[in-house]
């Protein structure tokens, strides 16, 4: 399986990445230009354009440097926005007449396949000048395809790559990864073997692809094969592969063998991946009850890695995953010490949350209290999260009108899971307030679709007050929800 692996290892690892995938823009020979990117970062809405800026920035009569634009293109991928990186991609080529490399095409490639589609990116591949058919670029188009979990097509395509000699780990890993997602797994063991045959060495992802497969099939005589081989090669197997291994023995109930791999994991942990990787730990160890090893990891946490909220946040999700309040309370205390973005309530929520499970909704509502005098701005998940906590404790009018805040002040992406929505309504129903009903109705469907079960409430409700439903029903008919027997049943009155 791994006779290519005793290779030279820095040529495989660095030499094949770099044949197929997109051509980083070189790094700043000075900062970004804090003009432009200032005022592109102020255009924060993805859907709004950024023409009007850039037009007025080049009428003031500013340079542009390509490098410095391709940077900025790279940090608004990086910050996901990329409508805004396709645009300014497009201006710096179109508008200000700088040289379009390939590395530039394989970023618009990716780019137009996010914000398009599939289908747009594969047109303009075709408008593509043939000087500029790296080997980069039909790898983007490639993983264009395996993001879309278009199989056929990327399999037409690296075959294609194949007869045209272009020999890299970078295709062989995107078809590695679209297997093992759309469940291919055997695909996966034949990828690595013909990368074998064909002479590609192989790099980083395709190790861990591999062992990925075996994770899938729970096959842990495969997976510890992979990991025996591959150990010993610090450019083949990250703290991530060592870490996935953990989870597949934990599964496995191999507790010790799940240890060996976390510690493994840790010696391989860089500054660049500090954060994500001792927070994974952390989880870990609290999965596997170690709970001397939790405090272990959160003193090296601290000590590795400049403070920041999502450590926090990983901090006293684990304190309280382990039942441990009290540490909770402490952990968010040090961090409004540490006060690293002040403005940020989900280290506030997971408080709330631990509160009202426990019943004890007062304290959450003092602790939220506390948060907005200290200049915090709750989320409406929040209020939704209280509505939980005074349903709990029997408060129920309390309980609904912190269900009507949340609606009221919520703003996309969140949409509630409509429990608390559904037990508000059946309060309605008891008291057979239709108008009190309609109104948390009309406001959820400004979030989410209104289901059959808010329908049939509305219906109880309709019917316990005498109130006509012909309206109603025609109206759940037009949203696609036909009546059923439980419909019928509620029209019969056998419900009340």
């Amino acid at each position: 399986m791994f006779r290519l692996l005793l290779r030279r290892l820095s040529t495989a690892a660095e030499g094949a990445a770099a044949a197929a995938s997109p051509s980083p823009p070189p790094p700043l020979r000075r900062p970004l230009s804090n003009d432009l990117y200032s005022r592109i970062s102020e255009v924060g809405r993805p859907h709004l354009p950024l023409a009007p800026v850039l037009e007025q920035w080049a009428l003031e009569g500013h340079t542009v440097e390509k490098h410095v634009v391709q940077a900025i293109v790279k940090k608004l991928i990086g910050l996901r926005r990329f409508a805004h990186a396709l645009e300014l991609s497009f201006w710096m080529t179109d508008r200000r007449h700088l040289y379009l490399s390939a590395g530039d095409v394989a970023y618009r490639l990716e780019l137009i396949s996010k914000v398009h589609g599939l289908e747009r990116a594969v047109e303009y591949f075709g408008t593509v000048p043939r000087q500029l058919r790296k080997p980069q670029c039909y790898g983007s188009l490639l993983k264009c395809y395996g993001e879309a979990k278009a199989v056929e097509k990327a399999e037409e395509l690296f075959a294609k790559i194949q007869e045209m000699g272009m020999k890299s780990s970078y295709a062989y890993n995107v078809m590695m990864k679209l297997y093992l997602e759309t469940g291919h797994l055997e695909r996966v063991h034949a990828m690595f073997h013909d990368m074998e045959e064909k002479g590609v060495d192989p790099d980083m992802f395709s190790v861990e692809n591999l062992l990925d497969a075996y994770i899938a099939a729970e096959d842990v005589e495969g997976l510890e094969k992979v990991l025996k081989e591959a150990n010993p090669h610090q450019k083949l197997l990250s703290w991530h592969g060592h870490a996935s291994a953990a989870r597949a023995f934990m599964k496995a109930g191999m507790q010790t063998r799940a240890f060996m791999a976390l510690l493994e994991a840790e010696r391989r942990i860089t500054p660049k991946n500090g954060r994500v990787a001792y927070s994974f730990l952390l989880n870990t160890y609290t999965d596997l009850g170690m709970y001397p090893e939790v405090e272990r990891i959160w003193s090296v946490y601290k000590s590795k890695v400049p403070p920041c909220n999502s450590m926090y946040l990983g901090r006293i999700s684990v304190l309280l995953k382990m039942g441990d309040i009290k540490g909770g309370e402490e952990a968010l205390k040090e961090w409004e010490i540490k006060c690293v973005s002040y403005n940020d309530f989900r280290l506030t929520n997971l408080m709330v949350d631990a509160y009202c499970r426990e019943g004890l909704v007062e304290k959450a509502v003092a602790l939220v209290d506390e948060a907005i005098e200290k200049g915090r701005t709750p989320f409406a998940n929040t209020w939704y999260r209280l509505a939980g906590g005074f349903f709990k404790t029997d408060q129920v009018l309390k309980a609904v009108n912190m269900t009507r805040k949340a609606l009221v002040s919520a703003t996309s992406p969140w949409k509630p899971d409509l429990t608390y929505v559904l037990m508000s309504l059946n309060h309605f129903m008891d008291q057979k307030d239709v108008e009190a009903a309609e109104e948390m109705a009309s406001m959820v469907q400004k979030l989410v679709p209104l289901t059959r079960d808010v329908y049939h409430c509305l219906l109880k409700t309709y019917v316990r007050a005498g109130k006509p439903v012909s309206d109603l029903l025609e109206r759940m008919k037009k949203d696609g929800l036909e009546a059923d027997e439980e419909t019928d049943r509620i029209l019969a009155g056998e419900c009340q």
